[in-house]
């Protein structure tokens, strides 16, 4: 099985969800159960979720916003496309699965393509933003009622200078009135921040101007001081993105600018000490201080999970490494359970590339909590964070393999830092000819099954040991139904080379011979570096 590798840039938006929990520094990686294999990390899933390919004609698909839990017990969200428009719509979602489209955007006047999800207002309306659509197609502002009425409050325009293209959510401050950032316009045309009212008189508070940022992609969020708190993509002293506060008057204070892009590692990736360039919001934590993802950058050069103080002091909580054991490129904000963990989750990475999701326990304890697979029973390239909800974490993936509509799932929490299903190979890169040992444990299942690159009857516990006869990348996927039907699925993966080249008698034209697969991967590595030293950055 081919492991790949999506190369695709898209962007994310904005949860609303109450926070409680433990103060957090800078974490410390969490062993895995089983071997010192990296790969074996343990991933979690519950049985519940729903495939949105079969909704794709009238639903919506490939959602990028985040999902919101309203009042009502159901969850929400806002898809970038689908819909009876082809052009998104407005989703609800009963925590068993159950799908109801209650809007299809028509682009017009409505907006086309929101990349945000909605929020719930004390009015009990539900308000969001399109990227694209409405009379300039330029994005709109919109309101909705739990039972699909539908109104365009706003319809952005570069006209005058105006704001325009919001990527992100919206926020409701104190003053009753809505919140939020715009991408570009503004005096500069280096994106917004806007105050709207409820009945749609939209003002611009700040016109970023590339040294105090620039590009914002983010919603904002509310601090224990009354100032609104977010992120740009760009701009700043190195031109890596900031974090800046706001007041709701409009005066703007940049907290922290984002370090340049330094030397490449052997993988060809750009790496700094914090990461660059925060494609999401942030999230207020109990403690009072700030979480938020940055999409590249860090030690490992595929992104950070940090934590930035009121007054600007940040510290990197994980730097993340990529595939297979690690998550690359994080587009979702944190979110925080009630046990003080935080989540997220990461557009690539994982076991096969399609994006994982990770968890910081109170202990600052750092897993991968999932690794997806792409396929129909959980999707893929996760732009989304996650939302911890009754015993449970759930979220809603872009893509998966078979219709490219993604789907929503729901996890375990892996509450206490320890993953119930354990499973891993003994080598993840073996000679052809070479052996290595699959082990696993489910102690709390009732009946595991082995599929991927092994379809044996197998009990919940065991060893088999696996000799491959041909090379190339072999993945196992492990999965566990315990005795309340909740399935735990784990993944491991294992490189397998060609014996080293031997010279053969190429005839009078020249000698010949074998090159191994690790001999190629090599060379598509050096090309892999030179492409992303001409293309520096996946975001500039």
């Amino acid at each position: 099985m081919q492991r790949t590798v999506s190369a695709r840039r898209l962007p994310l938006a904005s949860l609303v969800i109450a926070l409680a929990g433990a103060t957090l520094g800078a974490s410390v990686a969490e062993a895995a159960a089983t071997s010192a294999n990296l790969i074996s990390i343990t991933a979690l899933s519950a049985a519940t979720s729903l495939d949105l390919t079969g909704l794709a004609t009238t639903g919506g698909i490939a959602t990028r916003g985040d999902l919101l839990l309203a009042n009502d017990g159901n969850f929400y969200a806002a898809t970038s496309g689908g819909g009876t428009g082809s052009v998104g719509a407005i989703m609800r979602f009963t925590p068993a699965g159950a799908a109801t489209v209650l809007h299809s955007l028509t682009s017009g006047t409505e907006g086309a393509v929101p990349y945000a999800g909605p929020i719930q207002a004390a009015d009990g309306n539900l308000y969001g933003t399109t990227y694209l659509g409405g009379t300039k197609a330029q994005g709109t502002v919109y309101r909705m009622a739990l039972d699909g009425t539908f109104a365009t409050l706003y319809t952005f325009s570069s006209d005058a200078k105006g704001a325009f293209y919001p990527y992100g959510g919206l926020l409701q401050g104190p003053d009753g009135a809505l919140y939020g950032t715009t991408l570009r316009g503004g005096t500069n045309d280096a994106g917004t921040v806007f105050r709207i009212t409820l009945d749609g008189t939209l003002s611009v508070l700040h016109s970023f101007n590339g040294s105090d940022g620039k590009n914002p992609e983010s919603d904002l969020v509310l601090g224990n001081d009354g100032a609104l708190y977010g992120t740009t993509l760009l701009g700043g002293t190195a031109d890596r993105g900031t974090v800046f506060k706001i007041t709701p008057t409009g005066t703007l204070t940049s907290l922290y600018s984002f370090a340049a892009l330094g030397a490449f590692n052997t993988l060809g990736v750009a790496t700094n000490a914090t990461g660059s360039n925060p494609r999401a919001g942030l999230r207020l934590g109990a403690d009072g201080n700030f979480y938020g993802t940055a999409y590249q950058g860090g030690t490992g050069g595929y992104g950070t999970v940090f934590k930035i103080t009121p007054a600007g002091v940040l510290t990197t909580l994980h730097a993340f490494t990529g595939s297979p054991g690690d998550g690359a490129s994080p587009l979702s904000k944190v979110t925080q359970g009630p046990d003080g963990s935080l989540y997220g989750t990461a557009e690539k990475g994982g076991y096969n590339g399609s994006g994982m999701a990770w968890r910081i326990n109170a202990a600052n304890q750092y897993a991968l909590l999932h690794s997806f697979t792409a396929q129909a029973e959980d999707g893929g390239t996760p732009y989304s964070t996650l939302l911890p909800y009754n015993g449970f974490v759930y979220g809603i993936s872009f893509t998966d393999s078979i219709g490219s509509a993604g789907a929503l799932f729901k996890l375990d929490e892996g509450s206490g830092g320890v993953l119930p299903v354990a499973f891993g190979l003994t080598a993840d890169t073996l000679t052809l000819g070479s052996s290595a040992t699959l082990t696993w444990s489910s102690p709390t299942a009732a009946t595991c099954t082995a599929s991927a690159g092994w379809t044996d009857t197998i009990a919940t516990a065991g060893t088999k040991v696996i000799t491959p006869d041909v090379a190339g990348v072999y993945n196992y996927i492990l999965s566990c139904t315990d005795g309340a039907g909740v399935i735990r699925n784990a993944y491991a993966s294992m490189y397998v080379t060609a014996p080293a080249a031997q010279s053969v008698d190429g005839g009078a034209t020249g000698g010949g011979g074998a090159v191994s697969l690790l001999a190629l991967g090599l060379l598509g590595g050096a090309a892999g570096s030179l492409a992303r030293r001409r293309y520096k950055s996946a975001v500039t």
